[in-house]
């Protein structure tokens, strides 16, 4: 029961990293999403929930904020295991 309660949380904890990092740095969406390579759409979707972090969401991550491997990296199992 905690492993599907863990799943379920991992990437509304990425988003909540991603915010917080645009917080600090005082960004706005738009500025978020350049950073990452994304659209401002793409990335606004996640944000809200409407789009799971797909492979190229987190590949911008990964490769935007390194230090959130760990994040990533439960996102991937969470759609390996079909959660």
């Amino acid at each position: 029961m905690a492993r599907r309660a863990r799943r379920k949380r991992s990437p509304r904890q990425l988003v909540r990293m991603l915010r917080g990092i645009q917080r600090d740095r005082n960004w706005t969406n738009e500025a978020m999403a350049l950073e990452m390579g994304l659209s401002p759409s793409a990335l606004g979707m996640v944000y809200r929930g409407e789009r799971k972090p797909g492979p190229k969401f987190l590949r911008s991550v990964l490769h935007a904020f390194p230090e959130l491997s760990g994040e990533v990296w439960l996102c991937l199992r969470e759609e390996r295991d079909g959660g």
